[in-house]
């Protein structure tokens, strides 16, 4: 067999052996499968990677400054808590003139793990909003096939580790900003480059950036994190964040370590098998319930 041929083969069986994967993944996702709210007082229960929220709210399609894409994924229902955030936030951004949000992912129906992309948005708290937005869809709502496949525009590199600088919106620091400010959000994850970005430009009017926290991908979308409704007693927080806003843990997102583990020249290191985490029991009845 010709290399090309051998290439070829090679990436057919692979794919099938990838889609085969997907296929039992999604067979083993029952949270997945589920495609209704429970019919319970809304409750975010758990941690933010395991858990789960009943009496959950769909997001509208669109409102007052947003528009919601990658619908066909099922994935736009949160808390109530985390639906009314996401208005007034759009809101505060429309009225200071600084565009319309696309929403991305929440959550499913009844929260619970989702199956590739995300370990989190498990309890009806995170969302993803869209850096940029396709200006031309702006002032009109997207049709089906646009919410599915318009196009995001990032605003890092994430293969170089550096700001796209041609892509950067001067409008991302205020949206950043309202969203921090508000007492609900624990934090806001986004790429390093563009946590850097935001430090320098910011000098010492920074204490608003203590909650946007450097992580992996998030090169075109910022992820949102909301703080436990105050009443759900099951609800697992997160512990608030500390230290200098713009110093200390942004610094390894630049250092030798990082690019190591960036390129794959780092040295492997041994690990041992995670036991996989028991979801509350509560979330039990959530995936039972009408």
């Amino acid at each position: 067999m010709s290399s090309p041929a051998r290439t070829l083969c090679q990436w057919t069986l692979a794919t099938i052996i990838s889609l085969l994967v997907a296929t039992s993944a999604h067979a083993q996702n029952t949270w997945g499968q589920v495609k209704t709210p429970s019919q319970q007082p809304p409750e975010s229960i758990g941690s933010y990677s395991n858990g789960c929220v009943s009496g959950a709210q769909q997001m509208p399609l669109r409102g007052e400054g947003f528009q919601l894409v990658r619908t066909g994924r099922d994935r736009h229902y949160g808390s109530p808590y985390l639906v009314e955030f996401l208005k007034d936030l759009s809101n505060s951004v429309e009225e200071n003139d600084l565009g319309r949000l696309q929403i991305g992912d929440m959550s499913q129906a009844r929260g619970g793990p989702l199956i590739g992309g995300h370990k989190s948005h498990q309890t009806g708290l995170d969302a993803d909003i869209w850096y940029a937005q396709d200006h031309r869809a702006a002032k009109r709502p997207l049709t089906s096939w646009e919410r599915d496949n318009i196009s995001a525009v990032p605003l890092a590199d994430e293969r170089a580790h550096r700001l796209i600088e041609k892509n950067w919106d001067p409008r991302i620091p205020s949206i950043l900003r309202l969203a921090s400010e508000d007492p609900r959000v624990a934090r806001i994850f986004v790429h390093p480059t563009i946590k850097r970005k935001m430090c320098d430009i910011s000098g010492t009017d920074n204490e608003w950036l203590r909650k946007v926290r450097p992580w992996w991908g998030h090169n075109y979308h910022f992820h949102v994190r909301l703080n436990c409704p105050p009443e759900d007693k099951h609800c697992k927080p997160q512990s608030p964040v500390k230290g200098d806003p713009c110093e200390g843990g942004l610094d390894w997102w630049f250092s030798d370590e990082f690019y190591a583990i960036l390129n794959g020249t780092a040295p492997s290191k041994p690990t041992k098998p995670k036991k996989k985490k028991e979801m509350p029991a509560q979330c039990r009845q959530v995936l039972k319930a009408q």
